[in-house]
């Protein structure tokens, strides 16, 4: 009888048993034993309740949408209504796309505290203004990988995306043997013709972190894929099983407009997307009280930076380390999910450093939107990421992700992100505005 030791295990390698008889053998291997329990923070219950929004929005109580009750756009509504009856039914709306009313309003948008999130105290968040808002509707959490996969097979079906089989190995992954993934792109003709919308990522990248005593980077967490499959021998694109309510991520600048564009939408500006974030309330952070922590959404709890005088909630505890299903922490008071953390979101700006300056000197006061801007290149020449110089235009993103530090999800934080990168922790929510809607007016 073998004799156990507490926290060790005996292993007995097979060639034990297969070539020890009658020898001399050197006795079993003793290797540490782990025990792993599950962590709470990777469990939370669903707060979002797509079904409550079905019966809020089912005014004369007959169990099905019609037009007229629906809040998005007639575009979502035909895409949903798979029978052509011309009314929603529970099982048509499961995943459906919910919108929340942000009334107009004026905000002070930005701060004239610098924002310590990297290397170096970001100050492009300044100075503070006001800002008037007209009021829009915004989707009530980011957009699913069941509802990108939804417009997917549309969009392919109406020959408006490609789909051609690539490589995910590259700088973004940090993983080079080659490895297969179809990538969406825009189809000849389209607006974003050639542009890449989306990879469906098989792999999960590895982190910058190398191994202790090994030449090897350490592995981000297993679940960080797609998710988002296509069949080529079907022509469709599908959810792997259990990850329908997960956020749409690896989704590019175009392919998060192409979605918002297809539906009658759009991608919010940075001004709208900040305006909905203080929640009414002038929030620091775009939770339910404007503080943050573990509890409140789903960002990496600790100073990864090695900030100085850092405020993040330090509780590593509640780090999840990958995408949680839409709406599991308490929305703002607008009744916005998941604005702090789980998956940067797309906005319609350029980055400019210095474009509230600009506004300020202007006297642009109403809907503001950075519309000066050129693509950069695809060929490796754009140089540039967080904390660093960029060599060409960028886009916006808000709101930090589930790997992110705390202190990019502040309301205030912008991040200047190239149009073609994509990962598992960037994706996007929509708006619905009045055609009335001006941009950059001066009141």
């Amino acid at each position: 009888m073998s004799k156990r030791h507490p926290g060790y295990v005996l292993v007995y390698p097979i060639s034990l048993f297969l070539f020890c008889a009658g020898t001399a053998c050197m006795g079993p291997h003793v290797v540490e034993s782990y025990h792993f329990t599950p962590r709470s923070a990777e469990f939370r219950d669903q707060v979002y309740d797509r079904e409550s929004e079905f019966r809020s929005l089912d005014i004369n109580d007959d169990d099905f949408l019609s037009p007229e009750e629906y809040n998005g756009t007639a575009e979502l509504f035909h895409e949903m209504d798979s029978d052509g009856n011309g009314l929603l039914n529970h099982e048509e709306t499961e995943y459906m796309i919910t919108l929340t009313e942000i009334p107009t309003g004026s905000f002070t948008m930005g701060t004239d505290i610098p924002i310590r999130a990297f290397f170096e105290p970001a100050t492009d968040a300044s100075p503070a203004h006001e800002v008037a808002i007209d009021s829009f509707r915004m989707s009530a959490t980011e957009i699913t990988t069941a509802q990108y996969v939804l417009y997917l097979n549309s969009a392919l079906g109406a020959g408006e995306i490609t789909v051609r089989l690539g490589d995910v190995s590259d700088e973004q992954t940090r993983v080079f043997y080659p490895v297969p993934a179809y990538v969406v792109e825009g189809a000849p003709g389209t607006e974003f013709a050639g542009n890449p919308y989306t990879h469906l990522s098989p792999i999960t990248a590895l982190s910058h972190i190398r191994a202790e005593n090994s030449p090897l980077l350490i592995p981000e967490h297993p679940l960080n894929q797609s998710w988002i499959r296509f069949s080529p021998e079907l022509q469709r694109f599908y959810v792997h099983p259990g990850f329908e309510d997960w956020p749409a991520a690896f989704v590019k600048w175009w392919g998060a407009m192409a979605f918002a564009e297809y539906y009658g939408l759009s991608l919010p500006t940075e001004a709208e997307w900040e305006y909905a974030a203080r929640g009414g309330n002038q929030f620091d952070f775009p939770t339910s009280d404007g503080t943050n922590g573990g509890q409140r959404s789903n960002y990496k709890c600790y100073n990864v930076m090695g900030v100085p005088n850092f405020e993040g909630a330090d509780t590593p505890d509640e780090y999840v380390g990958f995408r949680l299903t839409v709406g599991s922490y308490l929305p703002n008071p607008y009744g916005l999910y998941d604005l702090a953390g789980n998956v940067w979101e797309w906005n319609l700006d350029w980055y400019d450093e210095d474009y509230y300056q600009y506004c300020v000197d202007n006297g642009i006061t109403r809907n503001p939107l950075n519309t000066a801007g050129e693509e950069a290149p695809m060929d490796g020449s754009a140089m540039g990421g967080p904390g660093q110089v960029f060599t060409h235009d960028a886009r916006v993103c808000r709101g930090g992700s589930y790997n992110y530090h705390e202190a990019v999800t502040r309301t205030a934080y912008r991040f200047p992100v190239y149009s073609f990168i994509a990962n598992d922790h960037f994706g996007f929510r929509v708006v619905l505005r009045p055609s009335s809607v001006v941009f950059n007016t001066t009141d």
